[in-house]
Formats: C-alpha cells, sequence, structure tokens
C-alpha cells in the first residue's frame, strides 16, 4: 500500500463519515431549518475529501484507472457551496439574524457566484474555447447589429479573463466568505447567556475557526499570494481541517446534545466512529503483517487470513465495547444525558428541606440543560394561593393565581404537560392573563401529590424557538412528580421544625416557670400552707408567690398568665419582678395589685394580661386583706365545715392602666381553711368532655374534715385525678391550702 493510497483511502473516509453525519443530522428533523442548514452544509463539505479522495487515488493508480481528470475537477468545483452554505449557517445559528427576517430571499442570492461559476466551467473546457465563438468581423453583419456584436465579443473576452483567473478570483470570494461567516458567529455567542448554548456554539465555532485557517493555509494563501508549501504538508492540513472542523460538530452533538440530537443518535455517532476507527486499524495491522509474512518466507500463505479472521472473530467485539465505554466517558457530557440528568436531579430534589433552595437545584439546572429562557415552580402557600416558591408567602404578588381561578381550575382537570396556547382561549381574567403574560411559559406541568394539586412548573420558550421534544417532556413530567413529592416533604418538614420549635419553647418557658415559683413553703406556728402546681403539656403559665413581709405578715399570691410558651413566661417574669418590688412596704393588697396593674399594662400589649389575687395574712389579728383582680373565687371553709366563695372580685390586670382596684379584709378563727387555686382544677375534663367544675370543688372542701392543709391539698389532687382518668389535661393545675393553727 503506497502512501498516495493510505491517502486516498483517509480522504474517503473522511468524506463518508461527514456525509454521514449530515444525514443524520437532516433526518433528525427535517423540519428544522437549522438541521436542514446544517445537514446540507455538511453534505457539501463532504464531497471535497470523497472527490479529493478519487484524485488522489487516480493519481497513485494512473494506467489502472484511466478517468477523464478534467471532468473530475469540474464536478469538484460543486463543493464550493460549502462556503455560502456556510455564510447561511451563521445567519440562523445561534440565533437567527434580523437581516434575514427582513430579507427572507438573500439566501438564495449567495449562491448566485458560485453558480455563475460552475456553469461556466461546465460549459466551456478552456479560455480559447471561450474566444472561439467569436468567428463572424464586424463586416459581415449589417451595420445595426455591429453595435451588439461589439459588445459580445467585449463580454467574452472579459468572460475568457475570468476564465483564466477564477481560481484566484473565488478563492477571494471564499475567503470573504469565510471571514464574514466567522464573524457573525462569533458576534452571535457573544450574545448567548444560556451556559448549554455557550458551550455548543463556543466548541462548533472553535472547530469552524481552525478548520477555515488550516484551510485558507492549505489552499487560498497559495492561489493568492507567492507561498509556497510542500505537497505532503498540503494532504497533512487539509486531512486535519477536514477532521476538526466537522469533528467539532460531531463532538458538540455527543457532549452537548448540539441540534437536540437524541441520545440513541449520539451513541450511534460514537459507535460509527469506533467501529471505523476499529476497522481501519485492524485493515492496516492485517495489510502490514501479511506484506511481512510474503516477504519473510518468499511465498504468500493463507493462514494469515485465517489467523486474523479468528482475530477479529474473538477479540473485536470486546475491544469495540472497551473503546466505546472509553470513548462515551471522556466525550460524553453526563447533564446532556437526560436519564443521568433525571438521576442527579431527582438525589437534588430529595434533600430539598426549604422553597428557596429550588432555584439552585431545579430551576437553573433547568434552565440550563433544556436551554429555555425561564423556568417558574409556583406553590399552593396556607392563602390556597399559587405563588412563585422563591416567595411563597407573599400575599399580594402580580405572579399569583387562586385556587378558585379560572386558571387552576383548568389545569385541575388536566393531568399531564400541556402547552399554554392549548389552555389560552379557555381563559377571560385578566388578571391571570397579565400574570401567564408576564411568565410567558410554553409548557405548564401540574405538581399532584396524591390527586391533590399542590404546585405547578412552568417551562419557558426554549432559546432555540423550537418546540419540546418527547424526552424533555418526559423528563419534565418525571420531575414533576418527584417534585410534587418534594413539596408535601417540605411542608412536613416545616410542621416538625414549627414543632420542634415550639417544643423548646414550652421547654424553656417550663424552666422559667420552675425558677419563678417559690421553692420553700412558708413556715410559722400560726399557720400551715401546702401548695401544688403541675404545669401542663402547653404550659398554661400558672404562678403562685409567697411573701414574707415581717414576722407577722404574709403575702399571698396566685396567678393566671394569658400566652403560652415564651410570652406567657416572660409575662410570669414580669409579674413576679413587680409583686416582689411592690409588697416590701406596702400593707395594702389593692395598692400593691394597682402597681403590679399599672407595670403590666405599660409594659405589654394589651392581649397580653393575668387573673390574678393578692392576699395579706396578718397572725397577730388573724385578719386576711385580699384584692381579686379577675381570679378563681377562693373558698373559705371554716371550723365548723360551713363553706363559702370569697365572691368580691375586680377587673384583670393589665387591660386598664389606672383601674381602682378595692381590698376585702375577712376574720379567720382556730382551724379555718383558705383554698386557693386556678381554673386548671376547676376546667379539667374526663373523657366525655365534662369539666369538673366549681361546684363540684366546693363539695370536696366542704365534704373534708378539715385535719390538715396537706390532707385537704392531696384530697383534692385525688378526687381530680380520678374524674379525669388519665385524660390529658391542657392547663397548669395549681393549688394553695392555708390553715390557720393558732
Amino acid at each position: 500500500m503506497t502512501l498516495l493510497s493510505l491517502i486516498s483511502i483517509i480522504y474517503l473516509t473522511i468524506g463518508v463519515l461527514i456525509l454521514l453525519l449530515g444525514i443524520l443530522i437532516f433526518r433528525e428533523n427535517p423540519t428544522r431549518r437549522i438541521n436542514r442548514v446544517t445537514g446540507i452544509m455538511m453534505f457539501f463539505a463532504s464531497l471535497a475529501p470523497i472527490m479529493g479522495g478519487f484524485g488522489v487515488l487516480i493519481r497513485a493508480y494512473p494506467m489502472a484507472l484511466d478517468i477523464d481528470t478534467t471532468i473530475l475537477n469540474r464536478l469538484f468545483l460543486i463543493w464550493e457551496f460549502f462556503f455560502p452554505q456556510l455564510l447561511v449557517f451563521s445567519l440562523i445559528f445561534p440565533t437567527k439574524k434580523s437581516i434575514i427576517r427582513e430579507f427572507p430571499r438573500i439566501t438564495p442570492l449567495l449562491f448566485v457566484p458560485q453558480f455563475v461559476h460552475i456553469i461556466i466551467m461546465l460549459l466551456f473546457r478552456s479560455p480559447e474555447a471561450i474566444l472561439s465563438l467569436i468567428r463572424i468581423s464586424q463586416g459581415d453583419v449589417h451595420f445595426l447589429l455591429q453595435p451588439l456584436l461589439l459588445m459580445l465579443n467585449i463580454a467574452l473576452t472579459l468572460l475568457s479573463y475570468f476564465y483564466e483567473f477564477h481560481t484566484d478570483i473565488f478563492a477571494v470570494i471564499n475567503l470573504i466568505y469565510l471571514i464574514l461567516a466567522i464573524f457573525i458567529m462569533h458576534h452571535g455567542y457573544e450574545e448567548l447567556r444560556n451556559p448549554r448554548q455557550q458551550k455548543q456554539v463556543g466548541l462548533v465555532l472553535w472547530g469552524i475557526r481552525i478548520s477555515v485557517g488550516l484551510y485558507v493555509i492549505t489552499f487560498l494563501l497559495q492561489r493568492l499570494l507567492p507561498v509556497g508549501i510542500s505537497e505532503w504538508l498540503n494532504y497533512g492540513l487539509s486531512i486535519l481541517a477536514l477532521i476538526i472542523g466537522p469533528g467539532s460538530i460531531a463532538l458538540a452533538i455527543i457532549k452537548y446534545q448540539f441540534l437536540n440530537i437524541h441520545l440513541i443518535l449520539r451513541r450511534g455517532i460514537i459507535f460509527s466512529i469506533t467501529s471505523g476507527l476499529l476497522v481501519g486499524i485492524y485493515l492496516i495491522i492485517y495489510a502490514n503483517t501479511k506484506r511481512l509474512v510474503t516477504a519473510l518466507l518468499g511465498f504468500d500463505i493463507p493462514v494469515v487470513e485465517v489467523l486474523f479472521l479468528i482475530m477479529a472473530v474473538i477479540m473485536f467485539h470486546p475491544i469495540l465495547s472497551s473503546i466505546e465505554e472509553t470513548v462515551e466517558r471522556f466525550f460524553v457530557d453526563d447533564k446532556s444525558d437526560y436519564r443521568k440528568l433525571l438521576q442527579v436531579l431527582s438525589h437534588e430534589i430529595l434533600h430539598i428541606i426549604d422553597t428557596s433552595q429550588l432555584n439552585e437545584k431545579v430551576i437553573q439546572p433547568l434552565k440550563e440543560h433544556l436551554a429555555i429562557q425561564d423556568v417558574f415552580i409556583f406553590i399552593r402557600n396556607k392563602h390556597r394561593i399559587f405563588v412563585p416558591a422563591c416567595n411563597p408567602n407573599e400575599e399580594h404578588s402580580p405572579l399569583s393565581f387562586a385556587d378558585s381561578g379560572e386558571f387552576i381550575s383548568e389545569i385541575k382537570t388536566i393531568y399531564e404537560p400541556v402547552y399554554l396556547k392549548d389552555i389560552i382561549s379557555h381563559l377571560s381574567n385578566q388578571a391571570e392573563l397579565d400574570a401567564l403574560n408576564q411568565c410567558s411559559p410554553a409548557l405548564i406541568i401540574p405538581l399532584r401529590h396524591h390527586d391533590d394539586l399542590n404546585g405547578l412548573l412552568m417551562l419557558g420558550r426554549k432559546i432555540s424557538g423550537e418546540p419540546f421534544t418527547s424526552e424533555e417532556i418526559m423528563l419534565s413530567n418525571v420531575l414533576a412528580d418527584q417534585m410534587s413529592v418534594a413539596l408535601e416533604n417540605i411542608e412536613l418538614y416545616k410542621e416538625i421544625i414549627e414543632k420542634k420549635r415550639i417544643e423548646e419553647d414550652i421547654s424553656v418557658a417550663r424552666e422559667i416557670q420552675r425558677m419563678l415559683l417559690p421553692h420553700a413553703i412558708p413556715n410559722n406556728p400560726s399557720f400551715e400552707i401546702s401548695a401544688l402546681n403541675l404545669p401542663s403539656r402547653q404550659v398554661g403559665g400558672d404562678y403562685y408567690d409567697f411573701v414574707e413581709l415581717n414576722d407577722h405578715l404574709i403575702g399571698i399570691a396566685i396567678a393566671d398568665i394569658s400566652g403560652k410558651g415564651i410570652s406567657g413566661a416572660l409575662l410570669m417574669s414580669n409579674l413576679q419582678a413587680t409583686l416582689r418590688a411592690a409588697a416590701y412596704g406596702h400593707e395594702s393588697s389593692a395598692e400593691v395589685t394597682s402597681r403590679i396593674n399599672r407595670q403590666i399594662s405599660r409594659t405589654t400589649s394589651t392581649e397580653k394580661f393575668a387573673t390574678f389575687f393578692y392576699g395579706i395574712l396578718n397572725t397577730q389579728t388573724r385578719t386576711f386583706t385580699y384584692t381579686n383582680a379577675g381570679h378563681n373565687y377562693p373558698i373559705l371553709r371554716q371550723q365548723d365545715g360551713t363553706c363559702q366563695y370569697l365572691t368580691e372580685a375586680d377587673l384583670i390586670i393589665g387591660v386598664m392602666e389606672e383601674y381602682p382596684y378595692q381590698q376585702h379584709t375577712i376574720h379567720l378563727q382556730q382551724g379555718d381553711l383558705l383554698v386557693f387555686y386556678t381554673d386548671g382544677i376547676t376546667e379539667a375534663i374526663n373523657s366525655d368532655k365534662d369539666e369538673f367544675s366549681e361546684q363540684h370543688l366546693l363539695n370536696v372542701v366542704c365534704c373534708h374534715d378539715g385535719s390538715s392543709a396537706e390532707n385537704l391539698r392531696d384530697h383534692i389532687y385525688d378526687e381530680v385525678m380520678q374524674f379525669t382518668v388519665g385524660e390529658s389535661q391542657y392547663d397548669d393545675i395549681t393549688l394553695i391550702v392555708l390553715r390557720i393553727l393558732s
């Protein structure tokens, strides 16, 4: 095998591969203009190496292939349609240029010079053939026709000069086409914002730049300038140009899904290229091995063919698979494989715990890999309004759709992705139409969970202006199902976080409450006190305290704070501090209560208040002076068993800053008991949702023997527990029993 024959095989192989690539691009979607233009461009590009390969082959075997090279050289000119076709390609890729819209007929005009060139070359074999048409002298024709004949002679003479220098003229024209095409494509590339399109166009643009640069060095410079390049360097540079130019398009298809070529076809390109390489390597090794064996032995033996055939059968498939796997791993961009993209996005979606992450995890990848203008995800908020997921708490967003509106009502009847153009005619609400116009979606995918519409995925128009492929719609549909589950998980996660926050709030409040309650019960020979406090699960905010003013005066306070959690605990803290500050130095319960009321009213909002009871026991006079600010009526059980409520009461604290509180005084006897409590006792419920009630409490106190404060406290507690029979309570239980001893 001579070097010329090897070069011809390389030319022909490259040409056939370029032709097949052009056919693949054209057949993928012949309705798309970019596919048609690119396919035809690849066809013209394939003619150069195919015709060149035949030319080199004829040169290598002139005797065996007796073909008129003049005809072949003329047919070779057809490939020059590649240059105007490349310019057309640049006018619609990566985006359609305005000149195409304004002057739609400019495209065929670009091909006029090549058509004229080829027609002249096919009609005339040489400049002399053109001049031979000038046969009639001016004296042989009528004088009226002589000017016309003169003009014809001049035109034919100019045509003969054009023919003689046509190679140089069209080298300049082709160079202008190349420069314009690269400039226009570069300008279009600079305007791109989508990362995936930038990668696609950048790869194709650089491939065409390098290929054109090599072509200019190999052919145009030698025609236009006195530059000499060796024949073998010419062959090498031209082969490199033919590989890099179409190769960049093939690589963009394989790696970045250029022209939306389907995955199976992209892998078909890989299979064809690797198979061709492997077959070529196999033939070269076979030919050289056979020649070497024949040279060593002096004769040809068939065992070489048999051995190579066996080797091909055994080794071809595993080697091909290995090469394919390596090439695919190196060249194919995983992100352009929809299955892998879906796998990546599914993994990301599963880890989304807040809707603000949707932009980074879902929206941006979709915009980049589907090459679409915008993506919107709408979720249904607590007000049953569908709003953008990036700001779900906004109630009056212009981009919002009511659950009961026309648009959402229409979407609820749809279970598959739908184009906006298919439903827009059913809508009449102007606000919703304005919102849709602002989003400008092309495809709308409902997000459903358990048949409940909880969101929308809106995909904007593709940057290329083409419709979505079936693969892209399938990807979006599957992704929408997973996003529906993700949105449900986000809501559940929010509930868990909120529940945890509330539990932490309650825990802190309980700790504050525990610290504010008295750690020791006052001990005095004249009385005994027994107290009980059982916080509920929700921390109601019960408070009680004892203030020993001197050796014969003791203050007793009990309160029920409004609000739960931290807010209730803070109000209790404020109440305790104010009580301690006001109680010392004031023997009037009304004055102490008034001071507390003013402080709470000034430092808290109107919805924060407390029921409060404060009494002062004087052990010397056995009197009990008290003020009741809206709290439960205390029960007085006298020594003879008589029971009554202390019903005098005023306004709760924290509502009216200057309310005039009153105080009341009772005289106590030895053996009398006072019972103070909160509504956690009287409002305790049983399994039938019946309350323990104040009357029930009064009966329990009256029926007790009055032996001791502790016994009565325990007896009341036991009665409440038997009544509720383990039923969970939602308020604190606080109880104080005071018994006069002497």
